[in-house]
């Protein structure tokens, strides 16, 4: 026969058991806070990272876009750049550089702005193109019956002439930046997919996306817009205009070529529309053979 068990030594158990439970969870909060005395609270740092998660590898074409504000058909080449968008997606890289003392040279009080760029004016003087005038570009600067310099109503037929060609190198790019000092770190690695023989060189520029200043336009009332929205516009170089050399004769067994680059940004330069773009180029006949873009953050 079972001894019944008091009720009151039934009261002390649960009441035991419990005080164990406390003594435990009390001195778990201890060794927390013992853990952590005296140690400050740190801010994290307000940086950004902008880079692909997942990378497809494909050819992506360079549009350049030569332009200014006193340009009355320019506009109609910013339309062009944005049905090749439309249509290929990413696939399209645009550079719009406002060049020359004729369509890009301040004219108050409507057209105040200075948008020319030490390395537009270079590539422009180099190749040739406002003295012919705008608007004109060259897709992936590769020559079309002995010239690069195409008018902007054969830049869809161009673009679809090269965008479907074998990829050749593929350019992967990281961007950080660091809201406490305005500044933005691009780090780049160039891997080859084919064999190249020609020395190969890297430019990397800053562009902007939605600067808001007047702009001549013949399709609109009164031959401007005052409110126009001026996109992909060259606004700094990490590098020369014409860059720098990365390699010579590459091929598909060429190790990953790694760069980095840092830029302040300049107060007029709202990092949430800013992009790096970076693009490599044969340096025999400056032909373009990949591009790629991101966002500053």
């Amino acid at each position: 026969m079972l001894n019944k068990v008091p009720m009151k030594s039934i009261f002390k158990i649960v009441f035991a058991s419990l005080w164990v439970l406390l003594l435990n969870a009390c001195d778990y909060v201890d060794r927390e806070v013992v853990k952590n005395y005296g140690k400050e609270d740190v801010a994290p740092v307000d940086t950004t990272v902008s880079e692909d998660t997942t990378e497809i590898r494909i050819r992506k074409i360079l549009v350049e876009d030569f332009t200014g504000h006193t340009c009355p058909n320019c506009p109609k080449a910013a339309t062009e750049i944005k049905n090749l968008e439309n249509l290929y997606g990413e696939k399209i890289v645009a550079i719009a550089l406002h060049v020359s003392a004729t369509f890009a040279e301040p004219q108050p009080p409507t057209y105040q702005a200075d948008y020319r760029t030490t390395e537009g004016t270079a590539i422009d003087d180099f190749f040739n193109i406002s003295s012919s005038g705008l608007p004109k570009g060259m897709i992936n600067r590769k020559e079309i019956q002995g010239s690069p310099i195409v008018g902007f109503q054969s830049w869809g037929a161009e673009v679809s002439n090269s965008i479907n060609l074998p990829l050749e190198a593929w350019i992967s790019m990281k961007n950080t930046y660091d809201a406490a000092l305005n500044k933005v770190t691009t780090n780049l690695k160039i891997d080859f997919e084919s064999t190249i023989n020609d020395e190969i060189k890297l430019c990397v520029f800053l562009v902007q996306d939605s600067i808001i200043s007047p702009q001549k336009d013949a399709s609109a009332p009164g031959g401007k817009i005052i409110n126009y929205a001026h996109n992909h516009m060259l606004r700094k170089g990490l590098t020369p205009a014409f860059g720098e050399s990365i390699v010579t004769n590459p091929t598909a067994t060429t190790p990953e070529i790694s760069k980095s680059y840092s830029l302040v940004l300049s107060s007029d330069n709202v990092p949430e529309n800013c992009k790096i773009v970076a693009y490599i180029y044969k340096a025999s006949n400056y032909e373009v053979i990949q591009v790629q873009e991101k966002h500053v953050k």
